[in-house]
């Protein structure tokens, strides 16, 4: 075992705070063996994982929200169905409420054109 005041044991406790860390940030309990260094790779090699399951997560919620949305636009009569066509006016605002961290939430606005929409 390597002395409490070693390179080796202080190299041990960085790499045990830095898996606590990204544990942390990954929200999971951060699992500690006899390896360290190890135990680094490991938890390094989940942040690809939830990052990628964090992305699928926001892309779904966007997709729901904007569903949501486009289906309000439609019974507000901003979108008009009139048989296979949909027709959208030249300029379109689409607002939202957002909230970064450290930051009130606060209303934001984005205008679109019809054609960036898809309308012709």
């Amino acid at each position: 075992m390597a002395k409490k005041n070693s390179p080796v044991a202080s190299a041990s406790a960085t790499y045990r705070k830095a898996v606590n860390t990204i544990a942390d940030a990954l929200r999971i309990d951060p699992q500690h063996t006899r390896y360290p260094s190890e135990d680094l790779d490991l938890h390094a090699e989940l942040i690809d994982e939830k990052s990628k399951e964090r992305a699928l997560e926001w892309y779904r919620r966007g997709l729901r929200r904007g569903f949501i949305n486009a289906c309000d636009a439609i019974l507000e009569g901003d979108l008009e169905l009139k048989g296979n066509t949909l027709y959208a006016p030249k300029k379109i605002v689409i607002s939202v409420r957002v909230r970064f961290k450290g930051d009130k939430r606060r209303d934001k606005e984005f205008v679109f054109s019809s054609e960036e929409l898809g309308f012709k």
